[in-house]
Parts: structure tokens; sequence; C-alpha cells
């Protein structure tokens, strides 16, 4: 994956990451890449930013939901709870309009093979964690379910469908 020996753009093997997955997704420019795409629960927006001064990939997944400020306090209880249990990555609150984010950042690497496996395994996981508790961030908005209840369910694995 490197020409003349010259590793490529990270947001390249990115775009090759999610081209493979047949997603849909946009370029903003050599250093930024978006993606959607359409879960169980909702829809997922995926930033990806690579910046060159620290040799690093920004990685954020966006969900469909808004807290409001009222909500925000239950919100980072929440966010508390999950990201105790997070091994990789973490959950937040965008200050700028309230939406629950997975982020994660990544050190790049100059092998391409090497950076392509670990990305595509970070946004596997990424999108298995947001799944995961997207339920829990909808009960505590709009069913006004206590954090740590709205985690009970979270490790039942449910097999089939009603």
């Amino acid at each position: 994956m490197e020409i003349d020996n010259i590793p490529l753009n990270p947001i390249d093997i990115v775009e090759d990451v999610i081209y493979e997955k047949k997603w849909n997704f946009s370029r903003a420019d050599d250093h930024e890449l978006v993606a959607e795409i359409a879960s169980i629960w909702c829809q997922y927006r995926l930033y990806f930013t690579w910046s060159e001064n620290v040799r690093a990939m920004s990685f954020t997944i966006t969900f469909d939901l808004k807290y409001p400020q009222l909500k925000l306090y239950k919100a980072y209880e929440l966010i508390g709870l999950i990201n105790e249990k997070l091994w990789i990555g973490h959950f937040d609150i965008t200050s700028k309009n309230g939406i629950p984010a997975f982020r994660h950042t990544i050190l790049s690497s100059n092998d391409n093979d090497f950076l392509h496996k670990k990305l595509a395994d970070l946004v596997d996981i990424a999108v298995y964690e947001c799944e995961k508790y997207y339920p829990s961030f909808q009960q505590v908005l709009f069913d006004e379910v206590d954090p740590l209840k709205s985690l009970e369910f979270v490790n039942f694995e449910v097999i089939g469908s009603a």
C-alpha cells in the first residue's frame, strides 16, 4: 500500500476501510472524512480527522440523540458509568449541541497494512459499543430511567426478535 516507499495519507486508508464496508462517505479535504451508517437503533455519523503535526487520527461517532441542558447531569452520570467499562475509546457529550459521541485517537504508523487493520478493528469496536449503549442513552433521555438502571440489560445478548 505504499507507492515508491511513501506512506499513504491515513485518510486514504480510512476511505478504503469505509469503502469495503459499503458505507456512504464524503471527504471535506485531504485530512477529513465523514461517513454515515444506519444501524438497528439509529443513524450514526463517523468523523475521521488526520493531524499531520501529531501524526494521529481522531475518530468520533455521533448519535442522533440530543440532550437538553436539563438532562445533561443524568447524561454525564451515564457516561461516567459506561466509560468505566470501556477498554478502547470513551463517550462524551458534545459541548456545542448536547449530542452523545464515542471518541478515540490512534497514533499512526508507517505500516499502511497495519494501520488499515487497526482502523478496521477500531471502527468495528466503536460501532459495537455505540450499539450496545444506545438504548441506555435513549432510556435516560426519553424514559427518565436512572443511569445505573439503564445499564442493567446492556450485557444480555438477545437471540431472535419478537
